[in-house]
């Protein structure tokens, strides 16, 4: 298969899977050939080749994923318009989370709301020291903490989303969302081992011993509270074109107007420096 928004490329086993939209900050889009559509056919494309005993996902440039493309969503959309995309996010998330090869990805630079929502779905995360994770689109009244409550906790679901404020990689680490950190300049290499290491154990074992964690996770409560959250993520996303900053102005507006260097001008209006460094040692 082609692909303009993403690399696919096989070595010693392992599919390596490259964001490659660094000059957009690898941000997700919306509808057929997004980056979005192509990460979930190269997942079909590396889970159907019987030479691949793992998946890793990396990116290129200074973001692993900046969030969702938000200039690719419907200008005042309808509910319907809505509830469609909370619904393909949701089936992005499952073409991810039901690839039955192990899927690790390798985080450096920022990963932030819809790229969070991302690697919830994948295996285990490994964080490049200079890694980012936050979910900046509760500052304009957009949802994304529903996805991880289950993952994180609903306390420090209800302070990302809350606040916008983002965790390094090692507060990641401590919170779930990653398993290790990894000096930056090493991260691809000690990643690419991992998987390499992975892709030699038996192959059928791996695929039924993921499969096994999974079931146990969804049947633990996971999937229900995913419908649960994913109904409550479309009211949200059907109020977020109420928002305001706080000038007064909605945000759908600023956006519209001013584009995402808007909102992010908007958003400096909230606060512009970090409490957690301010205040605690987490």
């Amino acid at each position: 298969m082609s692909y303009k928004h993403v690399r696919l490329e096989r070595r010693a086993g392992v599919a390596h899977l490259i964001l490659s939209r660094a000059d957009k900050l690898n941000v997700l889009g919306f509808g057929p050939g997004s980056s979005r559509d192509e990460i979930a056919r190269a997942l079909q494309e590396a889970e159907a080749d019987g030479s691949i005993g793992a998946i890793l996902i990396s990116a290129e440039g200074r973001a692993f994923c900046a969030g969702g493309d938000l200039a690719g969503l419907p200008k005042n959309p309808t509910p319907k318009q809505d509830q469609a995309t909370i619904d393909e996010v949701d089936q992005f998330h499952k073409a991810v989370r039901t690839v039955s090869k192990p899927v690790i990805a390798a985080v450096q630079g920022l990963c932030l709301g819809a790229g969070l929502g991302f690697i919830a779905q994948c295996d285990f995360v490994l964080a490049g020291a200079d890694a980012r994770f936050g979910l900046p689109e509760g500052r304009f009244g957009h949802p994304g903490g529903a996805e991880l409550s289950l993952s994180i906790g609903p306390g420090l679901a209800k302070f990302l989303i809350f606040t916008g404020e983002p965790l390094d990689a090692r507060q990641a680490v401590k919170a779930g969302l990653a398993m290790w950190v990894i000096p930056s300049e090493q991260l691809l290499e000690a990643a690419g081992e991992l998987c390499e290491r992975i892709a030699r154990m038996p192959r059928h074992a791996l695929c039924l011993n993921k499969q096994a964690i999974d079931r146990a996770t969804e049947a633990a409560g996971r999937a229900a509270g995913r419908i649960e959250g994913r109904a409550a993520d479309v009211r949200t996303k059907s109020m977020s074109r109420l928002a305001q900053a706080p000038d007064g102005r909605l945000f759908e507006t600023i956006l519209a107007e001013e584009g995402t260097s808007g909102l992010k001008r908007a958003r400096e209006q909230q606060y512009s420096d970090s409490w957690l460094e301010r205040y605690t040692n987490a």
